[in-house]
């Protein structure tokens, strides 16, 4: 544990004097820079749909953060004069060793600042990672700016065409566990494939479940369940099914970070709001965490209310 703060602290340092530098370290490098210009085709496209998490801008305050990241995984504006390059784990790496994933691909981020600084900031990290001085998902955890840094920069599964141009041929052109790099409105971002799963593979997605099926899970008190109500408190206070533990869409940006350690994500996960519009989102969050096998109660707790009398109506 030593060794490790020592090596964050150390890290740390060398952060806080990296912009001042910046400009100078980017002049030197530029003729063994592996970033080569691409230009981009969409201002307007998403980085990844409605069921996915929102990045937030540079400029964005935490409030807004939370606001669109419980509504969207990620929504990213590729940016005109766009740096792309690609990194291999081994020194030894070239573009000739690029992969072409089909199916899905698993991937974590590092997000900072679109600006040089920020790019050399990713090139000192690039060197910590390459040196084994710091792991991928804890640099994330201290430096990256999109709330995916809480869990390591993991992002989950995406397919194509849920992304721009840039950050797919970038995501589906790595090998598993190789890093590279993209370049997006909302800042330059080191990538890394965590996982493929090949066309034809099936990927987690989110089930609807009736309240009568719940309803069996709550009278038996299963053990076998994680019982998740995503309602505001006061909603919790007036009216509440037993067994069903209480994190609000609102906080999610808080709880995310630890519902791991809370939750079996093992276990079959029921996820219930008051009508099932927050709940396929939080349900989709939980995806993206790991949760493999999550259900949204259909029609939520008012459904719910109509076959047990002891729940209220509001």
């Amino acid at each position: 544990a030593r060794t490790l703060l020592s090596k964050r602290n150390a890290m740390r340092s060398c952060v806080s004097t990296m912009c001042a530098q910046s400009a100078r370290r980017m002049s030197t490098r530029a003729s063994t820079s592996t970033f080569a210009s691409s230009s981009s085709s969409s201002k307007s496209a998403t980085l990844l749909n409605a069921t996915t998490r929102q990045f937030s801008s540079p400029s964005t305050s935490s409030s807004s953060m939370s606001a669109r990241f419980v509504q969207s995984r990620s929504r990213c504006v590729a940016n005109n004069g766009t740096a792309r390059f690609f990194v291999a784990a081994a020194a030894s790496s070239s573009s000739s060793e690029k992969a072409n994933h089909e199916g899905a691909v698993k991937v974590a981020h590092i997000l900072v600042d679109a600006t040089e600084p920020g790019k050399a900031l990713l090139s000192e990290f690039q060197a910590l990672l390459d040196g084994q001085a710091e792991t991928f998902e804890g640099v994330a955890k201290l430096h990256s700016k999109c709330p995916s840094g809480a869990r390591g920069g993991n992002l989950g599964y995406i397919t194509r065409g849920q992304t721009v141009p840039e950050f797919e041929r970038v995501a589906f052109s790595t090998p598993i566990n190789e890093i590279a790099f993209c370049t997006t409105q909302f800042g330059h971002h080191l990538i890394k494939v965590l996982d493929v799963k090949e066309s034809g593979a099936t990927v987690p997605q989110m089930q609807s479940i009736r309240v009568d099926e719940v309803k069996q899970y709550v009278d038996a008190a299963s053990k076998d369940v994680n019982l998740i109500d995503c309602r505001e408190e006061n909603e919790f206070a007036i009216a509440k099914v037993d067994g069903f533990l209480l994190y609000p869409l609102s906080q999610a940006e808080k709880w995310q970070m630890t519902i791991e350690m809370d939750v079996d994500p093992e276990k079959k996960t029921i996820v219930m709001c008051k009508a099932g519009i927050r709940s396929a989102k939080v349900c989709q969050m939980l995806l993206s965490l790991g949760f493999e096998d999550v259900h949204n109660v259909v029609g939520g707790i008012d459904a719910y209310s109509s076959i047990d009398k002891s729940v209220p109506r509001y």
